[in-house]
């Protein structure tokens, strides 16, 4: 693994967005709520006066299962092609925007032997991430 100061921050960014990407385009179609219709509704939360979004529980429901069911699937990737042939039949299933150049940046990152691993980590790190609204 490497260390933290060597982690490629652009991949890192490519990754986050495409998890992304498959988690919002998933979660609107499975709970049939659109992330626009309640993205600026706020709410002030009783118990800290805090404001927060006011996420309907269908999609925060849609969204947690999303997330952890494609983190389960992804843990139990231990070699390359298991993970190449997921991340890019999954997260990859939904319309992404990605240049060429970053296009060529994943390509290599998931294809080579020794960094297939940092990917797969980060990804599951987006999906833990993006996995609570």
């Amino acid at each position: 693994m490497t260390s933290a100061s060597s982690v490629d921050q652009a991949l890192s960014q490519r990754v986050h967005g495409l998890v992304k990407a498959y988690v919002y385009r998933k979660s609107e179609s499975k709970s049939v709520i659109k992330w626009d219709d309640f993205k600026d509704k706020k709410v002030k939360d009783e118990s800290t006066g805090r404001e927060r979004l006011n996420v309907p529980q269908k999609y925060r429901e849609v969204r947690e299962k999303i997330c952890a069911d494609a983190f389960l699937r992804l843990r139990a990737c231990k070699a390359r092609e298991d993970f190449v042939s997921y991340f890019t039949g999954t997260i990859c299933s939904v319309p992404q925007f990605l240049p060429e150049a970053e296009y060529l940046k994943v390509a290599d990152a998931i294809l080579t032997d020794e960094r297939w691993e940092e990917v797969k980590a980060l990804t599951m790190l987006a999906l833990s991430a993006l996995s609570n609204v």
